[in-house]
Order: C-alpha cells, then structure tokens, then sequence
C-alpha cells in the first residue's frame, strides 16, 4: 500500500537490521527498484558534522540503504549530496561533509560512487502548473536518475518547521541556485520541486534526531528508530508526528499532498510496527527558539498559522534587529494565523491571509504567504522606522555572505 510507513527500533546499535526491517515492514523495494535501474541514494550532508549528531544522515543508515539496493541488481547506485549553499547565513563545502559524516568511506566500502551534486552539471527544467518556480536548475545525476531514495535525518527547521525527505530533495540544486527557492518562498518552492523529481522512496534517519536550532549536542534528541515507506508524503508525516509537530502547520507538506491528492495527516497513513504513540517525543521547534531572542515583541500563533508566514517573518525580524531597530520594536505584536483572542492595545501587524479582518490600528500584511520585503514593510509601518535602511542592510548582508560563500560552493 503506497501509505504504508513502517517504524522500526535500533537495537543493540544494529542499525542495518533496523533498516531492512522497516523496508520490508513497508513492502520492500521490489515495485520501485527494478533490476537494471539507475538508482540514487540522497542523504542530508547539509555540512560537514559528526554521524550520530542528528545533523545529518548517519553513515550507517546510509550504507544499510545502499546494501539493500545492491541487492535489487540495478544498473548503478550513486550516492550524492550538494551542501548548504546559504542564504541568511554561509554555505559549506560538500566535499569536506562527505569525508567528516563517514559516507565517501561507505562509498569506498561498497564500491559504490559519490558525487558532489554542487559542482555537477545541470539542466534547466521547466516545472508545469508551478507555485512559485516556473524553472529550476537541477543537478544531472538527479535528472538522469531512474529511482530517487531520499534519506534525511529528523529535524526541525527554522524556516520549514520540518527538514524531511522532501525538503532534503533541495541539495539537488546546483550551488547557488538552492537560493531560489528561498527568495520566492522556501515552502511552496518545495512542493514545486517535488513535483518534478519527487523521490519514489523514503527512509528517514531517526537514529538520532535534532530540535531547536541545531546546537551540538544541546539540541540532539536520541530516538533510536528508522521510518521508511514508498510515499515521502505520508513518510514525512509520520516524521513530523515522532517530533510531536502537527502535519497541518507544515506549508510544504501540505501544498505537495494537495497536489497529489493526499492527505497530509497521520489518519491518512497506515503506520506499521512500531506505534507513533510509543515513540514521539516533544521537540523544541526552531521558530520558538528563535522568537525567544526577541523578548521585547509578542508574537501570537493563532489557528492556521503555518511555516509559510513564520519562515519569512523571521528574515523580516533578523534585519530589523540587524538594522538596529530592535528598541523601536518594544511593545509589538505580530500575529501570524488566526488567534482565537488578542488583546491588542499597542502597535501591531497581522502577517498573512490567515490573520485579516483583525482590528482597526493593526497593520495587515496580505499573502500567502507573504514576503519577507512584504512583512519588513509592515513592521516598518506600525513601528515608524526606515524601511529603506532595513533592505539595505538586508541585501548588504546577503551580498556579503553569498560572496565570501562562492569558492566554498566549488569544493
């Protein structure tokens, strides 16, 4: 069944059986991968990291994935990762995160190839009936590929609230072009991508997994399980279900389940072995972490409120603080989705469509979601600060950081 997702636990640290099994719980690979095929295994290498950290794919789920699949005969297996490129913050060599994460060595083991998909070539491809990207610059050995498994750690994510298997589909953007999708909107921007190299298989690495704002190891969470399931949909899900986030605040998830015709939702999936139930744990979101450096506003997360209006709020809020109008912002409330009560008596911004139709005095910031030059408008206004010197140091940031990156994405 394509909504079948199996949970298995590690144990005794035997994380290869722990992958077999949740494969076979899930219906093996027998209907996606045909002997003859061209596979590709996508981990998330996203920086150079320690395995067992959650930042990143461990090598051993990795090596377990690409032994069952040499066992399926297929005409190649390729294992490839393409680094964090940046955007509000640096990019890193893939090179170098191949090495530290242990997976050019299983490379080696199995003798099977890895490649940096940051300096591969790429084609443009034209996504039909897109959100936000109409065409996109995608790695050849992605397009090349016959069968895509993708194999993400658990983590939260500052922007997306979740980083999962089709999130982690975002390294097969050459170097700078991963950029792209932030600046048009990261989530419907995923959903477009998806569409067009969607993978045909999931298994996401919950050995170890990572919360808040990715601190090593302050913000790992030990899980000691694998999920694994033919639909990344319905995998993702039941990802975002272990971490105790709500599928239904995951802008991606649900505009790539929409799509599909799915639902986005746990009762939708039809979960085997272990129970959701028995293994969730609470995970600290990142935008919680992150509004907590700003104590001085109050920022309200009403009904409906999803990673759509909160990612590109926090842009907005980092360089209205980098601009130094953090004081100016004393007493503000943002509300993003829609609240049930607020009491709202100073000054005040509505971000997105799920907000209108608050009071008179609130300064409503429209879109779904809107930008995050949209939102620096709005918080500009209800303050009374300078909405010019805000993007200027916006762009002047970004430039800076995407400059001193460019060597970086080459390696």
């Amino acid at each position: 069944m394509s909504n079948r997702v199996a949970i298995s636990r590690v144990r005794g640290g035997d994380i290869e059986s722990a992958v077999r099994d949740s494969v076979d719980l899930a219906g093996g690979f027998a209907q996606r991968v045909a002997a003859g095929s061209r596979v590709l295994i996508k981990p998330n290498l996203c920086k150079a990291a320690r395995r067992g950290s959650g930042f990143v794919t461990d090598a051993g789920v990795v090596e377990a994935v690409a032994k069952l699949v040499l066992e399926m005969n297929p005409a190649s297996v390729v294992i490839a990762e393409g680094a964090m490129a940046g955007y509000d913050s640096e990019g890193y060599p893939t090179d170098d995160a191949l090495v530290a994460t242990g997976v050019a060595a299983v490379g080696r083991r199995l003798g099977v190839e890895v490649r940096n998909l940051n300096v591969d070539t790429w084609e443009e491809v034209e996504i039909p009936g897109a959100l936000v990207l109409d065409r996109i610059k995608i790695a050849a050995t992605v397009l090349e590929s016959d069968v895509i498994i993708s194999v993400p750690v658990l983590k939260t994510h500052l922007r997306t609230k979740v980083t999962l298997s089709l999130k982690n589909m975002n390294g097969a953007m050459p170097g700078a072009e991963k950029r792209k999708s932030h600046r048009v909107g990261l989530d419907q921007a995923i959903a477009d991508l998806n569409s067009v190299i969607g993978p045909h298989y999931a298994i996401i690495d919950a050995t170890v997994g990572m919360e808040g704002t990715w601190q090593i190891p302050e913000d790992s969470r030990q899980m000691g399980l694998i999920v694994a399931g033919g639909d990344p949909v319905y995998v993702d899900v039941v990802g975002a279900a272990l971490m105790g986030i709500d599928p239904a605040q995951v802008m991606h998830l649900q505009l790539a389940a929409k799509r599909e015709g799915k639902q986005a939702a746990l009762s939708a999936v039809d979960v085997v072995g272990e129970d959701v139930a028995d293994c969730r744990q609470s995970f600290r979101g990142a935008f919680d972490v992150f509004r907590s450096r700003f104590p001085q506003l109050d920022i309200v997360l009403g009904e409906g409120a999803c990673s759509g209006c909160t990612a590109e709020l926090v842009s907005a809020l980092s360089y209205m603080g980098k601009a130094g109008f953090g004081e100016q912002m004393e007493g503000l409330t943002v509300v993003v989705g829609k609240p049930s009560l607020v009491d709202i008596s100073g000054k005040a911004v509505a971000v997105g469509d799920c907000a209108k139709g608050m009071s008179d005095g609130v300064v409503h910031v429209p879109g779904c979601a809107p930008g995050d030059r949209d939102i620096i408008h709005g918080l500009c206004e209800a303050c009374g600060t300078d909405e010019g010197l805000v993007l200027a140091t916006m762009e002047q940031t970004r430039e800076k950081l995407w400059a001193d990156s460019a060597a970086v994405l080459q390696r």
